[in-house]
C-alpha cells in the first residue's frame, strides 16, 4: 500500500489527505492486506479512506464491491480517461464529478471504493492509460488526481491496491516521494525474490532521480508458528530486509565526530517497519461479497494481527498532529519552564536512588515486580531478580524495605490484601555514598527485631564489615551458606553476633508462626571485582545453595529476595548459568521499549512537570500510543513537527530516545534515561526554539545536548564500578577524538587491546561483534571519544536486528 501526504491545494479542501497504497508479489494476500489496512485506518481515524483497486490483473477489490453494492457508479479508468481529455491543470472538474458520484461507493468500515473499471467483466482495459497522464512537469500526475479525489469526499488517506513489478502504474506510484508503499510478500521463495527485485530496482532509480525513499511497511504474510519459534522466518526473510536497509540507509562513507549524532533521521534509526501475520487458515481467498470478507477478516484474526503490527506505520507515516489553519506556532507558556525546572531536580534525585530524600518513591511497576508480587502470595518470595547496573534495583530494594511487610508490598505493586504476612528485614545495601539509606536499613531493622521480640540487631555497617571479612577467610560454599543464614538472624536482633545463630532462627520463627523476607541489594559493594578472591563461592551459596535450603525448610518461614548485578551472576554460576536464568527469567530487571517509554511519561507525572502525563493505564497503551502520549514531554520529531505538505526526514523522538541508549543487544537502563532527561530539562529553549517549541518541554537541541553528558557520565560510572574495564577505558581515552568506530584490527592494535581486555569489553556490552570490526553502542561511542566512519549500515542492521530479538 501506498499512501499520498497531506498538501495544500488552492481551489479544493483544506488539504489534500494522506495516500496510501498497496505493492504486492501475485498470490501473497495483498488485496486481504489492502482492505484490512483500510479498515484499520479508518477505524483509528475516525474518518473514511478511500479504497482504490489499481490491478489490472486481479481485482479483487472491484469483484467484492460489486457482489455487494451492486454496478460501479465510476471507477479508475473513468478517471483516468476524463481528467486526459480534461486541459485544465490537475482536472478540478473531473475529480469533482468522480468524487460526487463515488459518495454512493461508501461500504461498511467507512470505505470508499474506486473499482478498476464500471464494467468488472470486461476483460480490454483502457486504451488511455495512468502513464498517459504523467508530463515532465507533473510526473505523478495520477496521485495528485487521486488526492484531489479524496480531498473533495473529506477523506482521511487513500490506499492503492496495485500488483508489484515494472508495471508503470506500480513503479510510478512507488516512485512518488509523498508516497510511503507497504510491500506484501510471503515466505515463499518465488515471493521473496520478486520483492527484493522490486525492492533493489526502486532504489537505483531513487538514487538516480537524487530522490529520497519515503519509510515503508513490510508485511509477511501466512508466517507459520513454528517458523516463529525456530526463527526460520527471519532467515527466509534475510535477503530481502538486507535490501531494504541498503536501499534505504546511505551506503556513503561519512565521518561523524566523536560528538556528533550517529542517528540523524528515521530511516538511520528504523528503515522500515515490519509486520509479520501468522498462518491463519481461515482466511480464503476473497469471495463473496463486501460484508462477508470483513467479517472473515475480522474473526479469522488477520484484522486485529496486522492492525497491532501497523500500528506505529500508521501513527508516524501516515498522521499529522491537529493544526490550526493557517498554521501558526503555539504561543510561549511561562509555565513550561517550571516544569523543566521540576523534571530535571526530580531526575537527578533519582539517579543514585540510595540517596533519594524523604519518603522513598513508589518505583514504575513493570512487569518483573509485578510478577514478583503476583506469584508469592501464599508463601514468602524466595527470588533472585537479575539487573544490570542502572536497572532499578536499589530503588526497588528501598521501597520494599520501606513498606515493612510482603503483604503491604504486594498490595501495593499488584493490589489486594491477602498475600502472607511476613516482615522484611534488608541484609545488604547500597550504603557506601549514602548516610540515608545506611539509616533506613538500621531503621527497619531495630523496627523488625522489636515486633519479633528479639535484641538489638546487628547494624548494617557492622553486617559490611563481618562479610568482608569472612571473603578472606577461604570458606567454603557449605560455610557460606551459615554465613548468610547467620547474617539474617542477626540483621532481625535474633542472637546477634552468635554464630550458629541462623540455624536456630528457623525454629524460633516456626514456633512463633512468625516469617520474614531477606532482602540483599548493594552485594557489589562487598567486593572489588568479582574476580577476587572468595568472591564466586560467597555469591554461589546465596544464589543458589541458601535458595535451595530455604525451600527444604518446613513452612518456609524465612523467604528471600537478592537484588544481584548481571556480572556478580556470571562470575558466581559457572555451569548451568542458562538453566538458572530461565528459572528466575520473570524476575530479571531487564526493561522493554515500552517500559522506557512509561518511565519517560512517570517521570513527568511524578515530578509534576506534566501531571497528568502518567496513570496506571499506561501500561496498556501500544508503542504508537505511548509516543504520542509523550509528545507534550518531547514533541513528535527531533525536529519541527510534521505539517500538511511539509515532512521533516528528522528522527521520530521516541524512537531515537531508543536508538541512543540501546546497547545493540535490545537491553536498556533505566537510569540513562533519567539522567538523559534531568539533563535536557537543564537546557532552556532559546530565540526561535521559545515559540517554534512552546507546545513541548523538551526542545530537540536540549535532548541532543544531554546526550554528550550522559555519555560521559555512563562512561565514568562503568569505569568506577566494573574495575577491569579500567585499563581499556584508559587506552581508549588516550587517543579520543582520533580513532573511529567500527574498531577494526588496526584500531585494536593500535589501542593495544589485550585479548583479555577484548574480552571484558565483549562480556560487559562495551564492543559488540565476535571479532573485529567491533561496533560500539552510541551512549559508550560517544562517552569514549570515538568517531564513527563509514556506512551507517552495519550499525543500524545491528540496532534493528537487536529490536527484533525476543
Amino acid at each position: 500500500m501506498d499512501r499520498f501526504p497531506a498538501s495544500r491545494n488552492a481551489g479544493f479542501a483544506e488539504t489534500d489527505p494522506d495516500r496510501g497504497g498497496v505493492e504486492r508479489q501475485g498470490g501473497t494476500g495483498r488485496t486481504t492486506t489492502a482492505v484490512a489496512f483500510a479498515l484499520h485506518w479508518a477505524a483509528t481515524n475516525g474518518r473514511p479512506i478511500l479504497l482504490v483497486d489499481a490491478d489490472l490483473e486481479a481485482p479483487g477489490i472491484s469483484y467484492l464491491f460489486e457482489a455487494f453494492a451492486g454496478h460501479p457508479k465510476t471507477s479508475l479508468e473513468d478517471l483516468i480517461a476524463l481528467a486526459h481529455a480534461e486541459e485544465t491543470e490537475g482536472a478540478p472538474e473531473t475529480t469533482q464529478f468522480v468524487a460526487e458520484r463515488l459518495r454512493d461507493h461508501l461500504l461498511p468500515g467507512n470505505i470508499f471504493v474506486l473499482p478498476l473499471r464500471r464494467d468488472i467483466a470486461e476483460l480490454a482495459s483502457s486504451s488511455i492509460r495512468p502513464e498517459h497522464l504523467s508530463t515532465p512537469e507533473r510526473p505523478f500526475a495520477l496521485a495528485d488526481l487521486l488526492s484531489g479525489v479524496a480531498a473533495h469526499l473529506g477523506v482521511a488517506g487513500i490506499v492503492v491496491d496495485v500488483r508489484a513489478g515494472l508495471v508503470p502504474i506500480g513503479v510510478n506510484l512507488a516512485m512518488d516521494p509523498n508516497v510511503s508503499p507497504i510491500f506484501v510478500t510471503t515466505l515463499a521463495d518465488q515471493s521473496i525474490k520478486a520483492t527484493t527485485g522490486f525492492v533493489s530496482f526502486l532504489a537505483r532509480e531513487f538514487r538516480r532521480n537524487g530522490a529520497a525513499p519515503r519509510r515503508p511497511l513490510l508485511v509477511v504474510n501466512r508466517v507459520p508458528v513454528l517458523f516463529r519459534q525456530t526463527g526460520t522466518d527471519k532467515k527466509l526473510t534475510e535477503p530481502l530486509t538486507i535490501e531494504l536497509l541498503n536501499s534505504l540507509v546511505s551506503d556513503a562513507s561519512v565521518e561523524i565526530g566523536a560528538g556528533e549524532d550517529l542517528f540523524a533521521s528515521a530511516l538511520d534509526i528504523q528503515p522500515f517497519i515490519q509486520v509479520d501475520v501468522p498462518e491463519l487458515p481461515d482466511i480464503q481467498v476473497p469471495t463473496g461479497n463486501w460484508r462477508d470478507f470483513v467479517e472473515q477478516l475480522s474473526s479469522s484474526g488477520f484484522s486485529r494481527a496486522l492492525a497491532n503490527g501497523s500500528e506505529e506505520f500508521v501513527a508516524t507515516e501516515l498522521s499529522f498532529g491537529a493544526l490550526p489553519d493557517p498554521y501558526m506556532p503555539d504561543a510561549p507558556n511561562p509555565a513550561v519552564a517550571d516544569g523543566r525546572q521540576a523534571l530535571s531536580a526530580f531526575a537527578n534525585q533519582l539517579i543514585a536512588a540510595e540517596n533519594v530524600q524523604g519518603a522513598v518513591p513508589r518505583p514504575l511497576v513493570t512487569q518483573p515486580l509485578r510478577a514478583l508480587a503476583s506469584r508469592y502470595k501464599s508463601e514468602v518470595p524466595i527470588a533472585i531478580a537479575e539487573g544490570a547496573k542502572g536497572t532499578g534495583k536499589t530503588l526497588a530494594a528501598r521501597f520494599i524495605v520501606s513498606k515493612g511487610n510482603w503483604r503491604e508490598v504486594a498490595a501495593d505493586l499488584v493490589g489486594g490484601d491477602n498475600a502472607i504476612s511476613a516482615a522484611v528485614v534488608p541484609i545488604t545495601a547500597s550504603i557506601q555514598s549514602s548516610a540515608v539509606l545506611q539509616k533506613e536499613v538500621d531503621d527497619a531493622r531495630d523496627a523488625v527485631a522489636a515486633k519479633l521480640g528479639f535484641g538489638k540487631p546487628l547494624n548494617i555497617f557492622e553486617t559490611t564489615s563481618y562479610l568482608k571479612e569472612k571473603l578472606q577467610s577461604n570458606l567454603t560454599e557449605s560455610n557460606w551458606v551459615s554465613v548468610w543464614l547467620d547474617v539474617i538472624a542477626w540483621s532481625a536482633g535474633y542472637k546477634a553476633k552468635i554464630e550458629g545463630a541462623g540455624e536456630a532462627f528457623f525454629d524460633v520463627l516456626r514456633t512463633g508462626s512468625t516469617s520474614i523476607v531477606a532482602v540483599f541489594e548493594g552485594l557489589e559493594e562487598l567486593y572489588s571485582s568479582v574476580v577476587d578472591p572468595g568472591v564466586e563461592l560467597a555469591m554461589r551459596a546465596l544464589l543458589i545453595s541458601l535458595p535451595q535450603k530455604l525451600r527444604s525448610e518446613l513452612r518456609r518461614p524465612i523467604g528471600m529476595i537478592a537484588f544481584v548485578r548481571r556480572d556478580t551472576v556470571e562470575a558466581a554460576i559457572r555451569q548451568n548459568l542458562d538453566q538458572f536464568r530461565r528459572e528466575y527469567a520473570a524476575f530479571a530487571l531487564t526493561w522493554t521499549e515500552d517500559d522506557v517509554l512509561e518511565l519517560a511519561a512517570w517521570l513527568a507525572s511524578q515530578s509534576r512537570a506534566i501531571p497528568d502525563l502518567w496513570d496506571a493505564d499506561f501500561q496498556n497503551l501500544s508503542s504508537a500510543e505511548r509516543a504520542s502520549k509523550l509528545e507534550p514531554l518531547w514533541g513528535t520529531k527531533l525536529g519541527p513537527d510534521d505539517k500538511p505538505g511539509q515532512r521533516t526526514r528528522e528522527a521520530y523522538t521516541a524512537t531515537w530516545i531508543v536508538a541512543v541508549l540501546s546497547d545493540l543487544r535490545g537491553r536498556l537502563v533505566p537510569r540513562d534515561l533519567v539522567r538523559l532527561l534531568a539533563s535536557a530539562a537543564a537546557v532552556s529553549p532559546e530565540g526561535d526554539e521559545i515559540a517554534l517549541y512552546a507546545g513541548r518541554l523538551l526542545t530537540p537541541r536540549s535532548l541532543r545536548t544531554a546526550v554528550e553528558s550522559t555519555s560521559t557520565s555512563k562512561v565514568e560510572e562503568t569505569e568506577e564500578e566494573i574495575g577491569e574495564l579500567k585499563p581499556a577505558f584508559a587506552k581508549f581515552k588516550s587517543q579520543a577524538d582520533e580513532l573511529a568506530v567500527p574498531l577494526s584490527q588496526e584500531v585494536v592494535d593500535k589501542l593495544g587491546l589485550t585479548d583479555i581486555e577484548l574480552a571484558a569489553l565483549i562480556r560487559h556490552g562495551i564492543i559488540f561483534g565476535d571479532k573485529p570490526p567491533y561496533e560500539v553502542p552510541e551512549l559508550f561511542r560517544r562517552g569514549l571519544g570515538l568517531k564513527h566512519a563509514g556506512a551507517r549500515r552495519s550499525v543500524v542492521n545491528l540496532y534493528n536486528r537487536a529490536r527484533k530479538r525476543p
